[in-house]
């Protein structure tokens, strides 16, 4: 299977917003640099900040997902009973 990503988070943006650091490249220099950046870079952590709350809202779109699946549920059980 050929896929651009493997977290979440990236998958659903379609894009990098978190480093994956997949096999070979999690070394400790790797690491380091990547963990510098979300603590000392000012304008990394902001766009950081931006995708996620773009992430939160592309997630919240149609309510409460689940609010709905439960209700779906509820709804199909109580069906079944009467049916």
């Amino acid at each position: 299977i050929k896929i651009k990503y493997i977290s979440l988070v990236n998958l659903i943006m379609d894009k990098q917003v978190v480093k994956e650091l997949i096999q070979d490249e999690l070394t400790t220099s790797n690491l380091v640099r990547e963990l510098r950046l979300l603590l000392e870079a000012p304008g990394h952590i902001q766009a950081l900040k931006e995708d996620y709350a773009k992430l939160k809202a592309l997630l919240s779109e149609g309510g409460n997902a689940s609010e709905q699946a439960a209700t779906l549920i509820y709804d199909f059980a109580r069906l079944s009973q009467h049916g």
